[in-house]
């Protein structure tokens, strides 16, 4: 089940990675596998951008939104479209499992197919494009279709005989007049209800770290804490970008908080990191302006900051210097009026 795990992981990435080309996607994973093992024959993981918000399988033969009480009518509109398309994408993806399985004439052990379909909406709400896309167990790439409201693109792949002009006509309109309208509907529905998490915008905390090296220094870019997941980050030389084949790293990965991280690494000799440098800039949708870190910079605020707790602490001590100068000058008055008192009664 290797190959089932690896591949759902590096679909779910490139699900996720393509979820930024509208303003909201809406994405199921589906895996389908032949031969004995303790998962389900068919399974679909619903992603609202990058948080899952739904599950199906046919086991269950049901669809089961995440967080929502069984009683809302919003969870009986949802598990009604859902089990439809599903239960649909179960039937198309059993069938050609078995097709290809004979085809390749397989006759022994787990084979997997899995399909990734689903749909991006624009941000005035108006939909962009549908797509499916399948792959056979984690080698082969076989048939994707693309609608973007305009023309339906077919690729039949290479492992079957492709479709004649009539069943790709059909299919356009299955896509435009069925699948995408349940899509962006069922994700309207969704992102109102999920809004607090995939609209919510953090923005990244940035750090340029030195680490020595054998040779020299490596000198790290790091963005960590922020979202949405879609950032811009550059490691600049004397003002100029790094050219991305000079670092290492790149990959935004999830931070276990809900949040995302970024590093891109760059190995210096000691002599470059005295004569150069080195500036770490990143945008992202949470800042109105780059956000900037250097090694000046770095050492400026650690200097403003120790300057500021020094005068923090200065201003305490004044403080507390007047409070105990007027609480016994207030003493001393008082003890001078009783004293005047007691000389004035005798």
């Amino acid at each position: 089940m290797c190959k089932l795990s690896v591949f759902f992981i590096v679909l779910s990435f490139y699900t996720i990675v393509n979820a930024g080309l509208g303003s909201h996607s809406l994405w199921a994973l589906a895996t389908h596998i032949i031969g004995e093992t303790p998962f389900p024959e068919f399974t679909v993981v619903l992603m609202l951008d990058d948080v899952q918000v739904g599950l199906y399988d046919s086991n269950m033969k049901a669809f089961i939104s995440s967080g929502l009480n069984p009683t809302d009518k919003i969870h009986d509109d949802l598990a009604q479209d859902g089990g439809y398309v599903f239960g649909t994408m179960y039937q198309s993806i059993k069938e050609r499992s078995f097709q290809l399985k004979h085809h390749l004439n397989l006759t022994r052990g787990v084979q997997v197919q899995q399909r990734m379909a689903g749909c991006e909406m624009l941000d005035n709400g108006e939909p962009a494009m549908i797509m499916s896309k399948n792959t056979f167990n984690a080698i082969h790439t076989d048939r994707t279709l693309y609608y973007n409201m305009t023309h339906l693109t077919y690729d039949a792949g290479k492992l079957l005989p492709g479709w004649d002009a009539m069943r790709k006509e059909y299919l356009r309109i299955l896509f435009e007049k069925v699948f995408l309208p349940i899509c962006i509907k069922t994700m309207k529905t969704i992102l109102k209800r999920e809004k607090n998490v995939v609209m919510r915008k953090v923005p990244p905390r940035l750090r340029l770290i030195k680490k020595e090296v054998s040779g020299g220094f490596q000198l790290s870019c790091l963005a960590f804490g922020f979202y949405p997941r879609h950032i811009n980050m550059t490691l600049l030389r004397d003002g100029q970008p790094v050219a991305e084949q000079e670092l290492t790293g790149g990959e935004v990965l999830p931070s276990g908080d809900g949040n995302y991280q970024l590093r891109k690494s760059l190995e210096v000799s000691t002599e470059e990191l005295k004569k150069r440098h080195y500036t770490c800039t990143a945008s992202h949708l949470s800042l109105d302006n780059k956000l900037d870190f250097s090694w000046e910079s770095g050492a400026e605020r650690v200097h403003l900051s120790t300057l500021s707790a020094l005068l923090v602490m200065l201003l305490v001590v004044i403080l507390f210097s007047i409070f105990i100068c007027v609480k016994r000058w207030r003493c001393t008055a008082s003890q001078a009026l009783v004293t005047s008192c007691q000389h004035g009664g005798h």
